[in-house]
Parts: C-alpha cells; structure tokens; sequence
C-alpha cells in the first residue's frame, strides 16, 4: 500500500483530527504523492537501519545480541594454560601451548611464534598473564583471541588476579583492631583489589578498609551511609594552606575528633563528593587533621587547589588505613617496595583457606602501542588490578604512568580494525580502552560488540582521540570510524580514576560513529557520552562528522554523579539521536537536600546537549521516577541544553519530570520543539531561559543580559501538554526571564516574536499516553496527540557543508532565509562564541508570506518557498560571503582568517556539490536554480531541455554537464551536481540515481569569484517559475562524506525520522505526536 492510499483510508475510516490540522489534510495527500513510495520489503542495506534491539510495541526495548560464532582463520593455535606446554607445536587441542606468544612468560615454541593466527583459548580454564600486543594481522587474515564452544566448558577466561593460599591466623600490625579475626598473607606484589568466589562461583567483593563501614541500602542515594560534611560556620568556601599552598578544608565533629588517634585520619585517603556540579566523589589524601575542630584538609578535584565546592551536605569517606580493618568484608595491604602484606577479613570472617580467594596482580591484559586487525571473540575478562597511587592524575598530567587510566583491551596508539565483539568484563577497572594518544597517531574501524560489562570501577568502553584538556593546538591523534553495538553494561563507575567521571559508554571526538542497541542499568554516571568533532577550544579543523545514537535503554544513570545526562552528547554534529530510552536520571546531591529540602535534590537529565551543536533527537522516550517538584526523587529534565544551538526536538514523549525542557545561555536560538508529547511535568514545561527572581521578570530581577536571543529562529509547534504543574509558569524563554504562568501566556508571549513558529500545541483534557507509569507509551484511546506528529526534513551529514537553507519562514522577516550549515572550521574554538561565527541568510526579493506554501518534506511551517518566475529570486552579497572573521586561535590569540580557509559558499579548488529539492512550473525551461558566478564560479540551471545543467568555470577552464532527465514536469525532484576536483569528474544523481557523468574541472581552477550568490534567479533574468524546499552546498563530495546517492536517499526520503519508535511510516500529516503512532 502506498504512503498516499494508506493514509487516504485512515482519514476516511478512522482519523479523529485536530481542529489544528483538518484544514490541511487535503493539501498533505496531495504532497504526499510527491514523496517517493518506499519498498517496505526493501532489503536494509545499512547498520543505521536496523534497530539492534528488540523494539517492544509498548515503548520499549529489550537487549539483543547476536550469537557468538567461532569462526577461525586458515591458522589456528590452541592455548591451555592449566595443561598446555610451550615446548607443543600449538596446532591441535591435543597439543596446546601454555602461554600466548604475547605473554612475557612465553617460552620455546609459543614465544617463537609470529604472525597471523586464530589463537584458541580452552574454555574452563583460567588464563593468568599479560599480553603485549606489538604486531598486526592483515585485513583479509586479522590476528584473532577466541574460544571454541566445542573445546573445554565455561568461560575461556583472562585474568588479572591470582589464587592467594596459605593464609595465616592473626594480625601482627599494631592499628588493625581485633587482630585475631584478621588473616593474612606475604605476597610479591602489590594488590588494590580482592575477591572471594564462592564454590558455587558468586563473586564477592571484598572492601579496602574505610570507615564508615557503608554499604548500599538505598539505590537513589548510594551514598546514604556514608558521613556528611557540616561546615558550622561556612557552608562552602572553606580552605587552609598546606606548604604555601591553598587546600580544601572541611568540617564535622561528629566524625573526626578526639575519640580517634591523630594517625587514624592521617594520610588516610578520602572520596568526598563536591558542589556546585559534576560532583561525583574524587579521591585525595588526606593532608591535615585538626580533631578539636573537627577538620581535614585535602586537595581539590584535579589534585591541586580548591576547585568546586566541598558543601555543608556533601558525603564523604575514608580509606586504606590498617586502622579501617575493623569488620568482615574489607581488606588493607601493608606495602614494603614492590609487594607487602596482605590483611583480610572475609564475609562472616570466614578462613579463608577454605574458600578461592582472587588478589588483584596485573592491570594490563591485552595492551598495544600499535596494532591493526585485531579481533577479540568471545573471552571473558576479570578480576583486574588499579595502579596502587589511587590520587595520580592522568599521565598527561602527572606523568607518572599510562595505567592510571586503564582498560582491559587497550591500544595507545595507532589502530585500524580492532574489533572487540561477544566478550564478558568482569569485576575489572574498565573493558575497553582505544585512544590515538600521540599527535600523529588514528584509530579507525573499531567495533564492540554483543558484550556485557559489568561491576567495572573506572568504566566499560572509552573510545578517544588523542585530545587532552591542555592540548589544543594540532595536529591530534583521530578517530574515524568506531560501531558500539549490543553491549549490555551493568554496574559501572563506583571507583572512578582522579580525572574519570565513570561513564559506561564514551566516544570522544569520532568522525564518524554508530552507538545502537546498547542496555545499561545502574550507572554511576553517564550510560552514553558522545564527542562529535572536536574539543571546545581546539583549533582542529573538523570539516565532516556523523554520529547516529539509536535504539540504546539507559535506566538508573547518573547514581553517584550529577550535571550529567543518562545519554549526553557533546560539541559538533550533526548528531542523530533517535528510537532511544532514558529513565530516571539520577544526579542527587545531598548538599542540596541539606541547604534547601523543600526544593528538588537532583540535577540529572534524560537526555544533555552539553555544548552540542547541529543535533536531532526524535523518537525518544523520556520517563522518571518523579515529577516533585521537590524531593530526593524529583528527576529533574528530559531535555537540558547549555550553549548548544541547531538542534531540533521533535515526536518525542516525556513523562514525570520536573521540567521538560531547560536551556542555559540560549542566546543563539535555533531550536525546535515540534510534536513532542510532555504528560506530567510537576513544575514547568519550558525552562528556556533563566527565570527572573520575581515573576514580573523585570530587568533588575533577571540582572544584566548578556545580549538578545535570537527567539525569531525558535519554533514551538505541535506539542501536546497534559498535567503540567504550575509552580514555575508553563515557561521561560525571554533574557529577561518573564515567567509565563499558563500555556496561552507562553503562546502569546511567543507570537509577539514572531518566529519561525509559535503555535506551541494543545493542552489535552485527557491523557495522551496510555499507561505511562507502567512504561506503556503508545497513544491512548482519542488522544489528542493523533495527527499532531511533526514531518521534519533531516539532512544526511556531508563534508564541509557550507551552505543549508530549508526556506521555513520566519513570521517577521520572510524576506530572511536562514543558513542552518554546520561546519566545525579551525576557528571554532571556544563554543560560547560559536554562534557568532558567520551563517549565510539568503535574502528574499519581492518575497512575503503569502509566496511559501506546504511542501512535501515538513508539515509545522509552509516549508517552501514559491518563486513566480517574474520578479522573484534570493541573493547572498559577496561581501558577506568573503567577510574575514576574527577569532580566538590557538593558546587564545588572535587571529584573523580569510580566502579560503573560511568555509563559506566560495568555492576555490576544492571538491564540491549542489543539493537541491525543487519543483518546476510544468513545461519552465532555461531558469537558475543556484548561481555564483562571473569570469569564475559554478551554477545549476534548469536546461532548454527541461532537465538540469551543472556548470562550473575559471581562467582559461570551463566544463558543463547535463542530466539525461528532465525535471520540469510539475513534481518535486531530488537533484545533487557534484563535482569531483582531483578525477576532474562532473556527476550528477537525479532522485536518488546516477543520472549522469562527465569531464568536469580540475583541482587546479579555481572557482572564487566576486559575483552575489543568486538562487532561483538573478536580477538579469532566469527566473525559476516554481517551489523550492531546500538547497545545500558542501565543499565535498558524497565519498568524501563517506557516503553513497543510495544511503543518502533512503536516509532523507525513507529514513527513521519518518518513522515512529517501532518502525512504522508515519502518515503525511506526521500520525500521533510524540514516539509511537500506533495504540
């Protein structure tokens, strides 16, 4: 059934509309024919397609991995390291060696052994070793780590412990109480963990000594048995100095004081969370006590000075002293040089002589500076040590060692598919990580895959480039291409190291990535964190990035961190994020709970765009625990958004959380909330600005603004609002930070403004989700959200995009077309001062309100633009086009760019291409669609034929190419002219097929001009007689986007943004606003 008669039968059988839409749905079946038809049997070609978990048609998703299979290469060796001999030929089961040839210990035969190889790891066995992987496989022979189902039984596993026996009865170290139940063992290293495994093989942690003894009772506050810091006199703020240096000093009597030694604090090393943000507890030593008052002292969060807040409220605890040993389930070591004595209390003081007891030895387990095809199948990882100064700072800091900052498979260095896929990392610093830590080091094609994660200190997966905080000039180590698929991810982040904020998933700074189908539960911090492009002070030039996170569940994030989201993104996109769920954020602060109880204590969110530019999130589903508005429940938001800018918002669904929306330092504008559904909102809708202190919002309230907000380039449209508290107003959005007490206030408030759009939505009687509180999304019986879903066009990402109007008006100015390009040039910089940099506003001639008209790619605005073919055209000044920008560079100076190292719509020698979506008048010929161009430049033009010609020219060089069909037949067309410099290739793709190639240009004309960039005509003639949707320019081709015509079509014109969380088509009128259409 076509999209056209599927959605004709609903109206006449079945669609109760909105006053809203009903005058429009005629105008909607007739657009919708001009949409090309999908093939719903159409086989998916591409990752992005598939949702990598099992969709639920309630709303959820459930965990989904594919099955392990053991697919060895042509050589195979087999490792068995309780019966293996090094001396064996490795060639058979029968025959095995002990050691892998990486291992240090390796000997004889295994150690001569090199090149590409399936080495087989006996299941049932325990591997105890490290191996230093310093060679590669080949693309078509990678180097593979696996097991045989058919070999051996249980987990092949590696492992970084050791099995201590031999304990002996009573301690001998004068601040250990109660010596005789503490047993101990001589050992020749130095252990920071330790585990007992029962007969039956439960796990059992065993504590580093600390007072006080805390366990977890409460799952919202984790911290709830830890001690609280008093600070009598100051709240915050208090510090001393310790060798002429400013420190943290904190207060609480009833913690520390006379009843304890000195030596019982002493050196002790304290986790102490901190105000006003990100304040997951940090470690430091302790460096002076002041028992009469009550006092320590300690560093800050980076290890120096006081940073942050140490707040009346914040919980801390103390650490690794032989005087904390005081009750069964904690252990201390007493270091002398390389190893020391080990004391231990077990479970009900068990011997343990009696049961396995695993102590921490190795921290490495699969390490690299450099390796490339490399496949890790189907190992389990665990029982792995920390480096033993749990204060160090990261070793671009401290550099003191690489092991402050971990991972079970690692690669410091350069690496080119490394795939990590059905593996289990268990009771271990952190699973994977892969970081191009040196300027000229990349990483590329990674993959991790269908495995679990589980009680992980430091974190699961870190994927990074090679950017440090301090480092921002270039070059830097990249990343490319990394696919995080299928993962589970359990109990992450509780020991975090001294920089790591302990998140399950972080990609940093990715060109291009694929986050899917991931399950997390119980975070301590983030489950998602993903960079795009590049840091914010880096003056990198980033020119293309794509990053799809989709179909991944977050529950129970951010329990022992705050400021954060349970899926976060970062800096430049675009970002498409979609079909994912985020329940209950965390982010409790007692300190707040303390200083304000009757206000919310949390400061989490569903979803966070910190510093995130160019992002679409559609299809998700925000859901909390408690909507408050006070309390240490009350989820905060489901969408939090600071400086970030471009990003659209839209068929959504958000449940039970104090506020739907907050935004900070919104100034930009830009945003787009379109056909979400917000269903109990316990204090306001939007916070999209910071509210006055009084509900007038006067100036003096709001205090000085930072300048105005470019409201004029918001839209609010389509949105369905039902038990939405009051407490705050519906909503804020002005600098002066008017608070707007009811939905038609807001509305009005907004129209004044006249913006792209302000509609807003409907507040429905009744609610519009079924049974949310028992996680069932989908729409109710005559919900008003039926109808109200909003058809957003979603560009597929390009290189270098430097040019993007979509022609949605804006109410005040329609002569004023926006330039929503993204490109993250050398210059961006600081992100507060990228949405100073310049777009490019095509300026409308003889245009008015009445000349944009419904168009088939969006349904909330009169999406395209009418031009009559007389005296109608857009232009863009060359003087705007060629402006200089200064900019903030590297190390902070100054510097000014200009020619053409700005992206900007002049084309020099580079690649580039024309998008465009268009329709002609029937039988128009010989009319310019796109022109920039005197004895220079390039153009495409609807022909004499009928069809369109690509042209380009330069000193002493000219080329044109024109397409076999024709396009001014009345119906919407999909064209992209493209021109490829370095083959000197001209190609042009008529919707979504190569239509035509030919001799183009070379890399050596160049195409800059002085001439005004002229769209759908010029003053001198050639005026497009017909509509246009939208229209790109990018100064790259679809293989430099990495990317085909095929992907790219079927991502715009049959992709997940015209669909619901389950997969269904939406309708032409967008079917039910928020995440599912269906009941």
């Amino acid at each position: 059934m076509s999209i056209v008669t599927k959605f004709s039968s609903e109206v006449r059988g079945k669609v109760n509309m909105s006053h809203c839409v009903k005058g429009i749905v005629a105008a909607w079946v007739l657009l919708a024919a001009s949409l090309p038809d999908s093939n719903a049997d159409e086989a998916r070609r591409w990752s992005w397609q598939e949702p990598h978990a099992k969709v639920l048609p309630t709303g959820d998703l459930e965990w989904a991995p594919k099955p392990f299979e053991f697919k060895p290469g042509s050589s195979v060796r087999c490792i068995d390291f309780e019966s293996g001999d090094d001396a064996n030929d490795g060639l058979s089961k029968q025959t095995p060696w002990k050691h892998h040839p990486w291992d240090p210990n390796a000997r004889a035969r295994a150690a001569a052994c090199k090149g590409t190889h399936t080495y087989v790891f006996k299941q049932g066995v325990i591997y105890r070793g490290e191996l230093d992987a310093k060679e590669s496989g080949a693309a078509d022979a990678p180097i593979v780590l696996t097991r045989d189902p058919s070999w051996g039984e249980g987990p092949a596993v590696l492992c970084g412990s050791e099995v201590v026996k031999d304990w002996k009865k009573g301690a001998d170290h004068k601040s250990i109480p109660e010596p005789e139940k503490v047993w101990y063992a001589d050992l020749d290293w130095a252990p920071r963990n330790v585990w007992m495994v029962d007969n039956d093989g439960k796990v059992t942690r065993i504590a580093l000594a600390r007072t006080p003894n805390w366990t977890i009772t409460d799952p919202d506050d984790i911290k709830s048995q830890w001690w609280t810091w008093k600070n009598p006199k100051k709240p915050f703020d208090n510090e001393t100095t310790i060798n002429g240096q400013p420190r943290h000093l904190a207060f609480d009597k009833e913690s520390i004081n006379e009843s304890k030694p000195q030596d019982y604090y002493e050196n002790a090393i304290i986790w102490t969370s901190q105000g006003w943000v990100m304040g997951r507890p940090y470690q430091a030593r302790v460096l002076a006590v002041d028992r009469t008052n009550g006092s320590l002292a300690f560093a800050g969060r980076w290890g120096g000075g006081p940073s942050y807040k140490i707040v009346r409220g914040c919980q801390y605890y103390l650490e690794d002293k032989p005087h904390y040993l005081d009750s069964p389930g904690e252990f201390w070591f007493d270091k002398k040089g390389a190893g020391g004595r080990l004391y231990i209390r077990l479970p009900g003081d068990q011997d343990p002589n009696r049961v396995r007891v695993e102590v921490a030895k190795r921290i490495r387990v699969i390490d690299s500076r450099g390796m490339s095809h490399v496949h890790v199948r189907g190992l389990t990882f665990r029982f792995t040590n920390v480096y033993w100064n749990l204060t160090a700072a990261p070793y671009w800091v401290s550099r003191e060692s690489i092991d402050v900052q971990p991972g079970c498979v690692r690669l410091l260095g350069s690496g080119n598919d490394i795939q990590v896929t059905h593996c289990a990392f268990e009771h271990v610093h952190r699973g994977v990580r892969l970081k191009a830590m040196g300027r000229e080091d990349a990483i590329d094609k990674v993959v991790v895959a269908d495995s679990v994660f589980s009680h992980a200190d430091i974190g699961g997966v870190e994927l990074a480039d090679g950017t440090v905080y301090s480092d921002v000039d270039g070059p830097m180590g990249r990343l490319y291409d990394v696919r995080v698929l299928r993962n589970k991810f359990e109990h992450i982040g509780l020991r975090p190291d001294l920089f790591g904020h302990s998140g399950a998933l972080v990609v940093e700074y990715a060109e291009t990535a694929e986050v899917a189908g991931n399950v997390f539960h119980r975070v301590c911090s983030q489950g998602i964190d993903v960079h795009g492009a590049k840091q914010s002070r880096a003056a990198t030039d980033r020119p293309f990035v794509r990053i799809l996170v989709h179909h991944n569940k977050a529950v129970d994030t951010l329990i022992n961190d705050d400021d954060f989201g349970g899926i976060e993104t970062w800096q430049g996109g675009p970002a498409y994020v979609f079909c994912n769920i985020s329940g209950n954020p965390g982010g409790y602060r007692n300190w707040d709970h303390v200083l304000s109880p009757d206000t919310e204590d949390r400061f989490g969110h569903a979803y966070y765009l910190d510093g995130a530019f160019k992002n679409y999130y559609f299809n998700n589903i925000a859901w909390g625990k408690s909507k408050g508005p006070a309390g240490k429940l009350a989820n905060t938001s489901a969408f939090q958004q600071i400086i970030s800018y471009e990003n659209a918002f839209f068929n959504n669904t958000v449940y039970n959380f104090v506020r739907a929306s907050r935004r900070q330092a919104p100034q930009a504008g830009r945003v787009k909330f379109l056909g979400n559904v917000f269903q109990s909102m316990g204090l306001s809708v939007f916070r999209d600005a910071d509210p006055a202190r009084g509900r007038a919002g006067n100036e003096a309230d709001a205090g000085r603004r930072r300048n105005e907000f470019a409201l004029e380039t918001n839209a609010y449209a389509r949105n369905v609002f039902h038990d939405i508290g009051l407490g705050e107003g519906f909503g804020v959005f002005e600098p002066s930070g008017r608070w707007h007490k009811t939905f038609e206030a807001f509305r009005d408030a907004l129209q004044s403004y006249q913006p792209l759009a302000a509609t807003v939505g409907v507040m429905a009687e009744q609610p519009p989700l079924r049974d949310p509180a028992a996680h069932d999304f989908r729409p109710s019986n005559n919900s008003a959200a039926r109808g109200l879903g909003a058809r957003v066009f979603v560009p597929w990402s390009l290189y270098a995009t430097v040019g993007e109007w979509h022609f949605c008006p804006i109410q005040g100015d329609p002569t004023r077309i926006l330039d929503e390009h993204w490109c993250m040039s050398s210059y961006y910089t600081v992100r507060d001062d990228y949405y100073k940099f310049p777009t490019y506003p095509l300026k409308a001639v003889n245009i008015g309100l009445k000349d944009y008209q419904n168009g088939p790619l969006e349904n909330w605005t009169t999406g395209a633009l009418g031009f009559n073919g007389r005296d109608q055209y857009a232009v863009l000044a060359n003087e705007d086009i060629d402006r200089p920008v200064t900019a903030g560079g590297r190390r902070g100076q100054q510097r000014t760019i200009s020619g053409p190292d700005l992206r900007n719509p002049q084309i020099h020698t580079s690649n580039f291409l024309i998008e465009v979506y268009f329709k002609t008048a029937p039988g128009h010929t010989d009319a310019t669609l796109i022109q920039k161009m005197d004895g220079a430049g390039y153009a495409l033009r609807i022909n004499e034929a009928g069809g369109v010609t690509f042209a380009a020219q330069a000193a002493g060089a000219k080329a044109s190419l024109a397409s076999r069909g024709t396009v001014n037949d009345g119906q919407w067309h999909h064209v992209i002219a493209e021109a490829d410099r370095k083959a000197g290739t001209f190609t042009i793709y008529l919707d979504g097929k190569q239509d035509a190639r030919g001799p183009g240009l070379g890399p050596d004309a160049s195409l800059a001009n002085t001439a005004d960039l002229h769209v759908a005509g010029t003053p001198q003639g050639r005026k497009l007689n017909g509509a246009i949707e939208f229209l790109r320019l990018a100064r790259g081709t679809l293989a430099d986007a990495k990317t085909t015509i095929d992907e790219l079509y079927a991502w715009q014109f049959h992709g997940p943004s015209l669909a619901d969380f389950t997969g269904r088509k939406r309708p032409p009128d967008g079917g039910a606003a928020g995440a599912l259409i269906e009941p």
